[in-house]
């Protein structure tokens, strides 16, 4: 009897550690399985060719484009119902896409080109030809990576402009275009056109020999063969006599008529240079100022009737990249890493910000905004005027206007 009770008590303590094991375990649910999908006949997937894509494929073609980053899912179905027309389809992604293509009846698919950073597959049983490219992938308009894709495109078909465009970070399974875009300057090579403002505000851009060039919001006023300076960190004085420049670590004074240069050494208890971005010269004061980004970032002022600093101030790891004087408003204005406006009082006090880089019309053509930061622009102000203007190869690229008051910002100037 004792054999058998001890046997019971033995059950009931595994039961209750069983119990006690189970209520600490959470429970977990994998997904349902996704079965392999069956390899495509030989018959539907298409041979892609090497090869540059000859030109005639675009000729009297619809070009329609459809681009992203990866797929939703592991295919992406496109079918393409333009009856009567000639479509070359140009498909081009990062990751690796099954691309599974149809076409209605007497839709001609002249050719498919594909690319992808992991090489992608065509499968259809349309007569057609294919080709393995090179091409980027951009799922906006307003990006570096689609400018990139026009001109690829323009190079190999001699084609400006997309009859059609689809993109998106992750492409749907299905695909489906019937209907054509409506004509818009961001579906062409050139991008968003400039448009006329009345204002008269003109300004001057330093040339490669420290020069000044007069230019206004819609280009150039009178001649502009001189190379100019894009990248900053170069200020003269107002009657040209002295040019300010920021070497590696220091401020050099340089007297233009002799080419000689001295350097403008910090005092002790001022932090040493460390990415230095640009300086502005203050004709009311006659002070240049420096912005850097080491630490938290400093504003430096040097008094240049004097000859010596008059103090530095922290930034407060705001990232100024471009800086100018606004001898109207007795104020600096500078272009931030963000694409902020700063405006900045004569002795380097903070007063406001302006965030404008999203109302910048075709401003995502100069950089890929999903992966880089956005580029540096030299700035122009007097009053409620601020030019923006992008330097590329030492000519001018655009420039748009920004008005403080009205809070607008217009594209005024774009290179062809």
């Amino acid at each position: 009897m004792a054999r058998r009770r001890g046997v019971v008590y033995l059950l009931f303590a595994l039961a209750c550690a069983w119990a006690i094991t189970a209520s600490a375990q959470e429970a977990i649910r994998f997904g349902a399985p996704t079965r392999a999908s069956a390899a495509p006949p030989p018959g539907q997937l298409l041979s892609l060719s090497t090869v540059k894509p000859p030109q005639e494929l675009a000729q009297g073609a619809e070009i329609i484009v459809i681009s992203g980053y990866e797929p939703s899912t592991s295919a992406v179905n496109v079918s393409i119902h333009r009856p009567g027309s000639k479509v070359l389809l140009v498909l081009t992604s990062y990751e690796k896409i099954n691309w599974v293509v149809s076409a209605s009846k007497n839709t001609e698919i002249t050719g498919i080109v594909v690319s992808g950073y992991y090489p992608s597959t065509v499968s259809t049983t349309l007569k057609t030809s294919g080709f393995m490219a090179k091409l980027p992938y951009a799922y906006e308009t307003d990006n570096h990576n689609f400018k990139n894709l026009l001109s690829q495109l323009n190079g190999w078909f001699a084609t400006d402009r997309l009859s059609a465009f689809r993109g998106s970070y992750s492409l749907p399974s299905t695909i489906s275009i019937s209907t054509l875009d409506s004509p818009r300057p961001e579906l062409t090579l050139q991008g968003p056109l400039p448009k006329a403002t009345s204002s008269t505000f003109t300004f001057d851009l330093l040339a490669s020999d420290y020069s000044k060039v007069r230019w206004g919001l819609a280009g150039p006023v009178g001649p502009s063969e001189k190379g100019l300076l894009g990248d900053g960190r170069i200020a003269v004085s107002d009657n040209g006599k002295t040019i300010y420049k920021l070497g590696n670590r220091t401020l050099d004074v340089m007297d233009s008529a002799t080419g000689q240069s001295t350097a403008a050494e910090l005092p002790p208890n001022f932090p040493a240079f460390s990415w230095a971005m640009d300086l502005a010269y203050d004709s009311k004061q006659s002070v240049v100022s420096v912005v850097t980004l080491g630490g938290e970032g400093f504003l430096y002022r040097f008094d240049t009737r004097q000859q010596r600093w008059i103090d530095f101030r922290s930034l407060n790891n705001v990232d100024i990249h471009s800086l100018t004087y606004d001898r109207k408003e007795n104020r600096y204005v500078a272009w931030t890493d963000q694409g902020d406006l700063i405006f900045i009082s004569a002795n380097g006090a903070a007063l406001f910000s302006k965030k404008i880089i999203a109302r910048l019309e075709g401003f995502g053509r100069l950089y890929d905004r999903g992966n880089g930061s956005p580029p540096r622009m030299t700035i122009a102000a007097e009053g409620n005027d601020v030019a923006l203007v992008h330097i590329s190869g030492n000519v001018v690229n655009k420039i748009w206007h920004y008005n403080v008051k009205t809070d607008a910002a217009v594209l005024t100037y774009a290179r062809k």
